[in-house]
């Protein structure tokens, strides 16, 4: 494994958990651990930094197993956080069985039911927070699509109090998806497929060529889109809208 990415990560990671205050003393996290590149590098990185970091904190994986995935995904994972020494849980979450009558399952439908067994574990076993996998070119993303589909300057935040005594945070914030997959590549970890039958073409893809297209794949640039949500100038954009004003002025595509 190289050095410089593992330090890269890990120096990001550091600096994100500082600079955006995602970890108290003691906190216990829940990490959400679906299998993916994502999940699986950021599981590696908190496990590792909660044996020595200067904030005491643990750590907790857990992944929602259901009947999208293939059989083989969770003995995988349940392998490889047992060979890393991560405490994790496997759950099984049913999915079809709870859709109403003549309700399909689809994207949505999936991730709003695993994020109600992850609220539900978090909140049952006394975790403070939980830790997702979205790094800054999922955020990017979402900033575009929000923009091009809601008319808000949104996107996802770092830190989110999600209720008292639950906060979600997103540990991978100042970290490039390009970095995660080379340090997986130079890990040389054996990641277990995930294919979701749901995933296919989308608005996130389509938002991804954008950020691409918009930065030139450059990494000063995407920090740059990043840190644009942390330095607006106010007096420098039209007055915000009042519940009243018409999202479009024409009806026009």
């Amino acid at each position: 494994m190289a050095k410089d990415t593992k330090g890269l990560l890990s120096k990001r990671l550091s600096r994100a958990i500082m600079e955006f205050d995602l970890i108290k003393p003691h906190d216990r996290v829940l990490i959400a651990l679906s299998g993916g590149k994502d999940s699986l590098v950021m599981t590696w990185l908190l496990n590792r930094m909660s044996a020595s970091f200067p904030i005491p904190f643990t750590v907790h994986a857990l992944h929602v197993k259901s009947e999208v995935h293939p059989p083989t995904l969770a003995p995988a994972l349940d392998e490889m956080m047992t060979s890393w020494n991560v405490p994790h849980t496997i759950l099984d979450r049913e999915l079809k069985s709870s859709l109403r009558p003549g309700q399909e399952l689809n994207c949505f439908i999936c991730a709003k039911k695993r994020r109600e067994s992850l609220l539900k574990f978090a909140k049952e076993g006394g975790y403070n927070a939980i830790a997702l996998g979205h790094h800054m070119d999922d955020l990017l993303q979402t900033l575009v699509m929000n923009m091009s589909w809601q008319g808000e300057l949104a996107a996802m935040p770092p830190k989110l109090e999600y209720e008292k005594d639950l906060t979600m945070i997103r540990p991978l914030s100042l970290i490039q998806e390009h970095h995660i997959k080379r340090f997986v590549t130079e890990s040389e970890w054996e990641i277990p497929a995930k294919h979701c039958p749901y995933e296919g073409e989308s608005r996130r893809k389509w938002a991804a060529g954008i950020v691409e297209e918009m930065t030139e794949g450059k990494d000063s640039r995407k920090y740059n889109l990043f840190n644009s949500l942390r330095n607006i100038k106010e007096d420098l954009l039209p007055p915000a809208l009042g519940p009243a004003s018409d999202q479009a002025p024409d009806s026009g595509n």
